[in-house]
């Protein structure tokens, strides 16, 4: 029987995840409800930043699987503060 003790610890972080390309803000849903900013950089760059709360590190990893499954370079994937993390970017 499962009591409160045998449950892992509370497991769900924000996150602000970069790639090299562009995502369309529609894809939102299948990239586990992140939210998508999209930008150029000086270099002219196209750039996409995914911020949210992800439940677990399975989570995380089954959204890093779906961006390489897009074939976008990963730039960078930070653990923010969830108060970091608003609507708008």
């Amino acid at each position: 029987m499962f009591t409160e003790r045998n449950f892992p610890p509370h497991t769900a972080r924000a996150y602000r995840i970069t790639v090299e390309g562009k995502i369309d803000a529609s894809w939102s849903e299948w990239l586990e409800g992140m939210q998508i900013v999209s930008r150029k950089e000086s270099d002219d760059m196209q750039v996409t930043t995914l911020s949210g709360i992800l439940i677990d590190q399975a989570a995380l990893r089954g959204l890093l699987n779906r961006l390489w499954d897009l074939n976008l370079v990963l730039r960078s994937v930070h653990q923010v503060d969830p108060a970091q993390i608003s609507n708008k970017e």
